[in-house]
């Protein structure tokens, strides 16, 4: 017997004082990546998988879903070219070569051409080596770039963006971001529906990803790490770790309409203290 089991995490990017996210992780990975790892299952109904989604991810996807996820270089990407400040232009000419550039990057003739152009420049002022019309190229591509291939191969759409390649106008912007919104929207879907067809399971993890064993108690890491060194004052509190479990389970229950089986420890850290609380929690 073998098990696929996907654990997809990424961590609260959201400061909840200043309402916005800190980076685009959760965005980026939800265009490139989670999707389609569950959605590519359609083709293969013989094939079962876990898949391990941890809440603060599924918040933060529900939050893009929704249109209401405040994060700077999500809105300097799709501000009109027009009204970016020379700091926002600055700002878009870093973030956007921020990925891999082999199997992205690259196959984009034209986003190679603007990245080649301020290969070794650093600092403020890279956007005035580009005119308007290489800022919105690169505004298109640099989002362009992370869709899924399903997405890429299948939607017309997409299909006819990728193959004009250069040229792009604010409307092919516009229509580009309402895609973003779209694919966040049907991403939690299709795991709904693949867990209702019985092709997967999901489960969850605590809720904020917290190393459950050194919450519960610091003292524990004396047990797999004999010598080392501990907090001068000891942190224990195991009702903490409760409620990461407790939230997690409302949470997925509420997402995906049933209580989660299933529990993948954060980084797979685990301990009798631990493993009796969950217990508890069914």
């Amino acid at each position: 017997s073998l098990m696929l089991l996907w654990n997809m995490h990424q961590p609260f990017y959201k400061d909840r004082v200043e309402a916005a996210y800190a980076m685009p992780w959760v965005r980026l990975h939800a265009l490139k990546d989670y999707f389609g790892m569950v959605a590519m299952l359609e083709e293969f109904p013989g094939v079962h998988m876990t898949f391990n989604l941890v809440p603060s991810l599924v918040a933060q996807l529900e939050d893009y879903a929704a249109d209401t996820a405040r994060e700077e270089p999500f809105r300097i990407a799709f501000r009109p070219v027009e009204q970016l400040t020379a700091q926002e232009r600055d700002s878009l000419f870093t973030f956007a070569f921020q990925l891999n550039y082999e199997n992205l990057l690259y196959r984009y003739p034209r986003f190679r051409e603007l990245f080649e152009r301020t290969r070794g420049r650093r600092g403020d002022g890279l956007s005035r080596f580009s005119g308007p019309r290489d800022v919105l190229d690169l505004q298109v591509l640099s989002q362009l770039t992370w869709f899924d291939e399903i997405y890429l191969a299948g939607d017309p759409v997409i299909r006819g963006l990728v193959e004009k390649g250069r040229g792009y106008s604010e409307e092919d912007k516009a229509i580009l971001r309402r895609k973003e919104l779209e694919e966040f929207k049907v991403t939690l879907e299709a795991y709904r529906k693949a867990q209702a067809r019985g092709q997967i399971e999901v489960s969850t993890s605590p809720f904020y990803h917290p190393i459950l064993p050194l919450l519960a108690d610091s003292e524990i890491a004396s047990e797999s790490h004999p010598g080392v060194k501990l907090p001068g004052s000891r942190f224990h509190h195991p009702e903490d770790a409760r409620d990461q479990l407790r939230a997690a389970r409302r949470h997925h229950e509420r997402v995906f309409g049933a209580p989660p089986r299933g529990l993948w420890p954060s980084e797979g850290s685990v301990s009798d203290e631990v493993l009796k609380i969950a217990a508890e929690e069914g």
